[in-house]
């Protein structure tokens, strides 16, 4: 039973970060979390505050760091932090439907019963999540800009609508403001120059100028994500009017 509900938590976790993990993946750290959890209940003097707390915490971040590929402190506490919040809101929707109904009630040890109610539970959870993101459309992340020698941090807004890509090699091309890439030794040489073919409002068809940086990394919610040989275009008005951001980075790019 823990395994199935495993599943269930770790399916909606993969869905709310930014990660991908694969199937077996997903199954294998499911079985080993429920199997750790038993473990931790059957082991011989250990006490009650590590066998119901401090194990079982401990168990689900390093599930959670197997499954994701998780490295970074930070990243790993907010993904075990949803995790235990769908635990939390799967336990209070199933302790209503198996007490408040009396026709469940009656069935509530039935294994059928309660993996229909996970099942629920599961899809209602992953349609709010789809409309959570459908909601948030608008992401402004760090991103450092690295030269031969220096760096510079920079807003940016991730465009789910930039398919901004160089015509030679295909990578995907982020754009910055006239001016952002003279800050950085090195980038703006004749042998990193790169036009790229765009079209925008007013102007059918245009060249862009742009060069390949060295490296970007990019703050992804606490994680840094780093990208080398980067194509970077420069933009010759105004990224933002109210100068929120100072980059529009490729969606490609802020993936992981």
């Amino acid at each position: 039973m823990n395994f199935v509900m495993n599943l269930y938590l770790y399916a909606l976790l993969t869905k709310t970060l930014k990660r991908t993990a694969g199937r077996m993946r997903v199954w294998v750290g499911s079985a080993l979390g429920a199997a750790l959890f038993v473990l931790l209940l059957f082991v011989p003097g250990l006490p009650v505050f590590i066998k119901r707390f401090a194990g079982p915490t401990a168990v689900s971040m390093a599930v959670t760091a197997w499954i994701f590929r998780i490295r970074q402190i930070p990243a790993l506490c907010r993904a075990t932090g949803y995790l235990y919040m769908y635990a939390f809101v799967f336990g209070g929707m199933m302790k209503f439907l198996f007490s408040g109904t009396g026709f469940l009630h009656k069935a509530q040890g039935s294994i059928w019963y309660i993996l229909g109610a996970g099942m629920l539970g599961y899809q209602v959870a992953g349609w709010w999540l789809r409309e959570l993101k459908k909601r948030k459309n608008v992401t402004v992340c760090r991103v450092r800009l690295c030269g031969d020698r220096d760096g510079i941090w920079l807003d940016a807004l991730v465009d789910t609508g930039n398919s901004l890509r160089e015509p030679v090699g295909g990578k995907p091309v982020s754009v910055v403001e006239a001016g952002v890439l003279d800050r950085l030794e090195g980038v703006k040489k004749p042998e990193k120059l790169k036009l790229i073919p765009y079209r925008s409002i007013g102007r059918e068809n245009g060249l862009m100028e742009g060069y390949e940086v060295p490296e970007i990394v990019i703050d992804h919610e606490g994680e840094m994500l780093r990208r080398e040989k980067v194509i970077v275009g420069i933009s010759r008005t105004e990224i933002s009017t109210d100068g929120r951001y100072q980059m529009i980075l490729h969606p490609d790019l802020y993936r992981e």
